[in-house]
């Protein structure tokens, strides 16, 4: 295959550039990789990614993002503002998307304490006895037994 910047020698590399989520594949022989290289080289440090202002600082914690990059933490709530775009350009890279796209909170259910729950069903007991469903009483009876520790045998006997 030619190299695909001088269509003259073969291309022995395969260059993976990505801009602004656009990827572009070329095929490119050494000598067009190494002129592509110097090119790309003061608009990227040696990791790929843009270079940050050295001087960028939170203003409400004092830390720059050279330290947070040294830490891998925040100083406070405010450096994600101070950092958005290096931050938003890091978390995109990592995760693939700079929004959070998975579970959401999960809403805490309040059980009913068990002296709660023995009262509310020993008034269903007596509601199932006045109405005469024995069957819903028993299945009442036995529940509120479980409940109050005690090993009485479902026949009730």
């Amino acid at each position: 295959m030619k190299c695909e910047s001088c269509n003259q020698r073969e291309a022995s590399v395969i260059c993976v550039q990505i801009v602004d989520d656009d990827k572009k594949t070329l095929n490119l022989c050494g000598v067009c990789m190494a002129k592509f290289q110097e090119d790309s080289a003061p608009a990227a440090d040696k990791k790929g990614t843009p270079p940050t202002d050295p001087q960028l600082r939170c203003a409400q914690c004092g830390m720059s993002y050279e330290e947070f990059k040294k830490i891998g933490r925040l100083g406070c709530s405010a450096c994600y503002s101070a950092f958005g775009a290096p931050l938003e350009r890091l978390l995109k890279r990592i995760h693939g998307a700079a929004q959070h796209r998975g579970k959401g909170l999960v809403e805490a259910r309040v059980l009913p304490l068990p002296e709660e729950e023995l009262a509310q069903l020993r008034q269903q007991l007596e509601e199932a006895v006045a109405a005469e469903a024995y069957e819903e009483a028993a299945q009442l009876r036995d529940r509120i037994a479980l409940l109050e520790g005690g090993q009485r045998h479902p026949a009730g006997r």
